[in-house]
């Protein structure tokens, strides 16, 4: 009865369709609710190969590895290269040790004779009041290289001919001092000093001949007031100027 019914109203539905035509759309019913999910369809056929995507960020570097076991030598089949250019000088190094000394040398020819070198005196008193009438001693030397002076006798001796230049600087204490520079017996030169303390000098330039001797000498026992002292000095020195010819012809 029901299935007639609903066939009936299908019926009258086709027939207004065919002969009625359509009324207008009526409102919009409200939306049901929600069906339940239907299962899951079968797999799909599959998909083509995609675009390549942009590049990820560098990754954290890794930890050091162990070290490797040693390979074995490798054959060398080398040849020399051309030669590169030249690099630039390197500091300098340290000092090294010292080396050791090496054999002794052979003795060279002998040199041309040398100069005498410069020919003079100095010596000063050492015992106060000399004796008079012979040639006052001054046994101290300051120089006497090459030995004209003579300390015990207090003579000086010409070694060449020549031009020397003699003084002499004396302490005078307590008695009058009258002495003189001798020259082969003859005074050259005389001094006399009154003071009861003080000092006198005396500069002479000589000519000698070799073998010539010069010397000085005081008057007698009241007028020898030549003094020497801890705190004082008496001195007679020389020495040759120049030559008459050149040292090395007369040596």
């Amino acid at each position: 009865m029901v299935q007639e019914l609903i066939i009936d109203l299908n019926l009258i539905k086709l027939i207004r369709a065919h002969v009625c035509p359509p009324g207008p759309a009526g409102v919009p019913g409200p939306v049901g609710s929600r069906g339940p999910s239907g299962s899951a369809g079968g797999m799909g056929p599959k998909g083509r190969k995609g675009d390549m995507g942009d590049m990820g960020r560098p990754g954290v570097p890794g930890s050091v590895g162990e070290k490797g076991e040693l390979g074995p030598q490798g054959e060398c089949n080398c040849t020399d290269g051309v030669d590169g250019v030249e690099g630039q000088k390197g500091d300098k190094g340290d000092t090294g040790e010292e080396g050791r000394m090496g054999p002794e040398g052979q003795t060279g020819p002998q040199g041309a004779k040398g100069n005498m070198g410069d020919m003079g005196m100095m010596g000063r008193l050492t015992s106060s009041y000399p004796p008079p009438n012979a040639p006052v001693v001054f046994s101290h030397i300051h120089y006497n290289i090459q030995g004209s002076y003579d300390p015990s006798k207090g003579i000086y001796t010409a070694p060449i001919n020549g031009t020397y230049l003699f003084s002499y600087h004396l302490t005078v204490y307590e008695r009058v001092l009258k002495v003189g520079l001798f020259l082969n017996f003859k005074p050259m030169v005389k001094t006399t000093d009154t003071k009861v303390l003080g000092t006198t000098s005396q500069q002479i330039i000589v000519h000698m001949a070799r073998g010539d001797r010069v010397w000085i000498q005081v008057k007698d026992k009241v007028t020898n007031g030549m003094f020497a002292g801890s705190e004082s000095s008496s001195t007679f020195s020389g020495f040759l100027l120049h030559p008459d010819t050149s040292i090395r012809d007369t040596a």
